[in-house]
């Protein structure tokens, strides 16, 4: 499943007839978590390489054990308490992981070792740094587990064994560490049942609002879906600008550039299998209030709940079904589109915009048109076309190209791409031209 973005909230935009649009773009993101525990264990530089992972794992085991129990004594006993910046981290994470709804949490010593470049010498000798995985399962929002490459430096300290660093010696996390936000910064949750929300202090003060948002979201759009989706999401809203830039493969290259974005959460890296969807709602789309946050919200949910099903399709018609579903509560008076789309559609359209570069330069024109394709089929074909459409552009999750999709066009709404976007321009000036 590809990260889906989400646009900027409005500033120059016409309504019907005369209103604008901010293109909503969607995207993608990750997350995950670090570890430490507690007995006297011993690290010598004669034991093999075996017993050095047999005793890093009981000393994880237990700091596992003590996230689950909520014991924080035993959870700081396992640090090199000389560190103030390490016990500091790792107390907040702790409290972080406590307000979390863990299902799962457990960590695994890899074969694999960490180059002994990322050392600090400050941390003397006898050091070992073995990749570690930590598998960890929000009750009620992953359908699986979910585990991720974290790392840290195990040496003795007084004959027992510690955590002796969180960090590498530049102070950054390990190579291809992707950190989760409670790794990042403090964090604040709002869990309402079927909404999760995870905020930083700061966006905390929205979360009474995003919750709410989110979950009448979730019901506007359970309403419109042809399938059963349990509606349980987990939503991001951060003013950390640590934590934003944490996000990697952003679309654009900047996350504060989007209104919002999704990405799906794999069980493990490498894997194909999602096991959830979940968007970062961004704080500039939070105060631009009504009706944008609720149409953004709904267009996110839209792929969050579509997850694998909209997989391979062109990226123009995953785009413009969530756009449809996100301004579809919208009374059509109030419903905004890009101010380029009425000169854009005065000209000449050439067909549907390609899946390479949709979100570049002229996204602001593919959105809207794609949205207007969106509309003109649900209003000339029915809206349960859409998602015949869907079928069969995923097609069992082979995928349609976009040179291959003037057939499945053609067999399910009758019009090939050249026609439906000349539609789709005449729709746009119908409406607000």
């Amino acid at each position: 499943m590809s990260p889906r973005l989400g646009a900027r909230p409005p500033g120059r935009a016409l309504l019907p007839t005369r209103l604008a649009l901010l293109p909503v773009v969607l995207a993608l993101l990750a997350g995950l978590l670090a570890g430490c525990s507690d007995e006297d264990h011993g690290l010598s530089s004669g034991d093999r390489p075996a017993e050095q992972r047999a005793q890093v794992q009981r000393l994880l085991d237990e700091r596992a054990r003590a996230v689950q129990d909520g014991d924080l004594r035993t959870f700081l006993r396992s640090l090199d308490r000389t560190d103030t910046g390490l016990v500091r981290r790792q107390r907040r994470y702790f409290h972080n992981l406590q307000q979390l709804p863990l299902e799962q949490f457990r960590y695994r010593v890899s074969d694999r070792s960490w180059s002994g470049l990322l050392a600090d010498p400050a941390w003397g000798p006898q050091v070992t740094l073995p990749q570690v995985r930590v598998t960890m399962q929000l009750s009620g929002y992953d359908a699986m587990p979910v585990t991720r490459v974290t790392g840290f430096a195990f040496g003795r300290r007084d004959g027992r064994l510690l955590i002796l660093s969180d960090r590498t010696r530049s102070g950054g996390f390990f190579p291809g560490v992707q950190p989760a936000p409670w790794e990042i910064t403090r964090i604040r949750v709002r869990n309402s049942g079927a909404v999760l929300g995870v905020y930083d202090p700061r966006s905390y003060a929205d979360s009474a609002e995003v919750n709410r948002t989110v979950a009448q979201g979730v019901r506007q759009v359970r309403s419109v879906l042809p399938f059963r989706w349990s509606g349980r999401v987990v939503v991001y809203e951060f003013v950390d600008k640590r934590v934003l830039d944490s996000f990697d493969n952003v679309p654009g290259g900047n996350i504060t550039h989007l209104g919002a974005m999704t990405f799906p959460v794999y069980s493990r890296p490498g894997a194909s299998r999602a096991a959830s969807s979940r968007f970062v709602l961004m704080p500039g789309s939070v105060a631009a209030g009504e009706p944008f946050l609720g149409r953004i919200t709904r267009h996110e949910l839209t792929h969050v709940a579509l997850a694998q099903r909209d997989d391979g399709v062109p990226t123009w018609f995953a785009e413009g079904v969530a756009e449809y579903v996100g301004a579809r509560e919208i009374t059509p008076s109030q419903r905004r589109i890009a101010t380029v789309a009425v000169s854009r559609a005065r000209g000449r359209v050439g067909g549907m915009p390609a899946s390479g570069g949709f979100n570049g330069k002229d996204q602001d024109w593919n959105y809207a048109l794609a949205w207007m394709a969106c509309d003109w089929i649900a209003a000339h074909r029915g809206e349960s076309r859409l998602w015949d459409l869907m079928n069969a552009l995923h097609d069992g999750g082979r995928g349609t190209p976009d040179d291959q999709q003037d057939p499945v066009l053609r067999r399910v709404i009758g019009l090939d791409s050249d026609q439906l976007a000349r539609r789709a321009a005449r729709r746009i000036l119908d409406i607000y031209g």
